[in-house]
């Protein structure tokens, strides 16, 4: 590094400070002046609005309040990027010759666009809240539509601050309508499933199908509408389990809206006992007596009661009846307990009793003729049949050897005695002989 630059560097630096030196005291002036009209300006909109609730003017309480912290950041904002550009150019004729001043000066206005937007839009959520506490109390007011415009008036204040920022930077908003007008039908096949979501919202806002609170049934899914927003929407199921729906589900599936039923209809059926089956006609004539004499009951509506078929194992009754108009949900269903209370003490008071799921089993006597069998019990009772006669068999060759060895053993006894005899006889004689020879 040479001498001579840093000799200039030091002498650059010098006469800065001696410059900025100058300035200490407007810059000790405007952080005072930036501090005292800050609490000023605090104090004063935060008892205006205090005073416009009270008076009940609280659209005016709401602007008022909305301003507070907006405007004391941009008085900091303005006083920092003033002492900014004093400390970059403590020669403040050169500023509009300093690119940096004028950068710090862009800066700043993008920053009082920026608070100026937050200020809107604080202003639009407050008006929100008011016409939401409105609509939940009237019916005048759509507490649906409210939230849409309110979400698209937030959108479309910073999209609108957004483009006034770019043009007080010097950026050409006429390219940039041109690409993005070329890169919107390339976004649209691109992103269909989200240009869906977004149609769906909007459809749902104008044809307002549903609104906030209202039961609904979309696609085999039950709930409460929670949320309405531009891509989707919240229903909390009856189990408190949230479900976040595309709006595009809206466009193709049916819509069952529980909230625009001015009446409910109660329908069951009842099965009786096939021995009751004297009884049914008293039963039924006793239960539409019943629910016609019932306070909760429309009468003008469709009541019907009537055996309807004959079941498996029941008698079937059908029943079927409205309740009263705007029945709240402690009343309806202390009319639907009410009604199958009174139907069971109708039924045990004729004596008759519900019917259960049974099958009779009926088994022959040990007199009646034989069953017909199957095909396999055949067989197995031929292969009974088969052996018993194999055993007989078998039994009657037995006999038939135990008869020869019998009569063997006969003919051989008779042989023996025959032997026997004619030996005692041929001894007989001989002894005769002997006897004879003596004596002569």
């Amino acid at each position: 590094m040479d001498l001579n630059s840093i000799d200039t560097g030091m002498t650059e630096a010098s006469v800065w400070w001696a410059a900025f030196n100058d300035h200490l005291v407007s810059i000790g002036i405007i952080l005072g002046v930036a501090l005292v009209i800050n609490i000023i300006q605090a104090f004063i909109l935060r008892n205006w609005a205090r005073r416009m609730n009270r008076g009940g003017f609280q659209w005016t309480a709401g602007i008022a309040s909305s301003l507070t912290a907006p405007l004391g950041w941009a008085i900091w904002f303005v006083a920092i990027s003033i002492i900014a550009q004093y400390m970059v150019q403590p020669d403040t004729a050169k500023w509009v010759e300093d690119t940096l001043v004028h950068r710090i000066g862009q800066v700043r206005l993008g920053l009082v666009l920026l608070l100026g937007a937050w200020f809107v839009v604080r202003s639009i959520r407050y008006f929100e809240s008011l016409l939401s506490a409105i609509a939940r109390e009237k019916d005048g007011v759509d507490l649906t539509i409210v939230k849409a415009l309110s979400n698209f008036f937030v959108i479309f204040t910073w999209l609108l601050f957004l483009l006034i920022g770019l043009q007080s930077y010097g950026v050409n908003m006429t390219a940039i309508i041109t690409i993005g007008g070329a890169g919107g039908f390339a976004l649209t096949f691109a992103f269909q499933d989200v240009f869906k979501n977004l149609f769906g919202g909007v459809m749902i806002l104008f044809s307002r199908p549903f609104k906030l609170g209202d039961d609904i049934e979309v696609s085999s899914i039950l709930g409460t509408v929670e949320k309405i927003g531009l891509y989707q929407t919240i229903v909390r199921g009856w189990d408190s389990v949230p479900f976040i729906l595309p709006n595009s589900m809206f466009l193709t599936n049916p819509v069952k809206n529980f909230g625009k039923r001015s009446q409910r209809r109660i329908k069951f059926d009842i099965g009786l006992r096939y021995e009751d089956f004297s009884r049914v006609e008293g039963v039924v004539d006793d239960i539409t007596e019943f629910l016609n004499s019932h306070d909760l009951v429309d009468h003008e509506k469709f009541l019907r009661v009537y055996f309807s078929l004959y079941g498996d194992s029941s008698l079937n009754i059908s029943i079927a009846c409205f309740g009263l108009p705007d029945l709240g949900e402690v009343m309806w269903f202390e009319l639907e307990q009410s009604i199958l209370l009174g139907v069971g003490d109708i039924v045990s008071g004729h004596g008759a009793d519900f019917a259960f799921p049974t099958t009779t089993l009926d088994l022959p006597d040990a007199t009646s003729p034989p069953a017909r069998r199957t095909r396999g019990r055949r067989k197995t009772i031929r292969k009974k049949a088969s052996k018993k006669k194999a055993t007989r068999k078998k039994a009657s060759k037995k006999k038939a050897t135990r008869k020869k060895a019998s009569k063997k053993k006969a003919t051989r006894k008779k042989a023996s005695k025959k032997k026997a005899t004619r030996k005692t006889t041929a001894r007989k004689k001989t002894s005769r002989k002997k006897t004879s020879r003596r004596k002569s």
